[in-house]
């Protein structure tokens, strides 16, 4: 983590003119291959910087917090007349840093158009899963029970906070004041230390910033 972030100071100042500073927020849709797929929903808020280092190629560092969330659930009738169903709530909360380089191209005055790739640093602040059991048995009255239990997923030693992520996107400025982007990151690291499981988190994000 140190040298990502060693990296970053140093290309910035390489930097020759800041282009702008910006405040964005979006959208994002995570999956996390844990022996079996697990989606999440969520967002990302947080700041950005860019740098022309070169004609139409800037350096894009930026800090922000992301949040994600998702639900699953399962039941059913084991035996007629008793049934029993289980739900899981997974929250995640992480600060993402990116180290991005981009290329723009101007079509005109007001708009730019824009490819941009590289790694993002990603570190876990919190995650929990909160866990409901309940069953009935329908032919005794009030035979029924349910308990729910909230576990701190990082209590578990094999599950690292820490993961690199590559990706690439696409924007569009307008007006020099307004950007839209959307993209795609890989994780690279499997987060779960255990031979028998395999944990990575792949991310879909869109999103828009105010320049300034």
């Amino acid at each position: 983590m140190k040298k990502v972030f060693a990296i970053a100071a140093a290309l910035m100042m390489l930097a020759t003119t800041a282009n702008a500073q910006s405040f964005g927020a979006g959208y994002v849709n995570s999956t996390r291959t844990l022996t079996i797929d697990a989606p999440a929903n969520g967002f990302y808020v947080g700041f950005g910087y860019s740098a022309e280092i070169l004609p139409g190629l800037s350096l894009n560092p930026g800090l922000y917090y992301e949040f994600l969330t998702n639900t699953s659930k399962a039941g059913g009738d084991i035996l007629p007349g008793i049934s029993a169903s289980a739900k899981a709530k997974a929250t995640e909360h992480y600060v993402n840093v990116p180290l991005h380089l981009s290329y723009g191209l101007n079509l005109s005055p007001a708009v730019k158009v824009f490819v941009y790739g590289g790694p993002t640093a990603n570190v876990g602040i919190a995650s929990s899963t909160k866990s409901t059991a309940s069953g009935s048995i329908d032919f005794i009255d009030g035979a029924s029970a349910s308990k729910t239990k909230t576990y701190n997923n990082y209590e578990n030693e094999n599950f690292s906070r820490f993961d690199i992520l590559l990706g690439a996107g696409a924007g569009i400025e307008v007006l020099k004041q307004f950007r839209v982007t959307a993209g795609y990151d890989w994780g690279m690291l499997d987060r779960h230390a255990s031979e028998d499981v395999t944990l990575k988190r792949n991310r879909f994000a869109v999103g828009a910033a105010f320049l300034f």
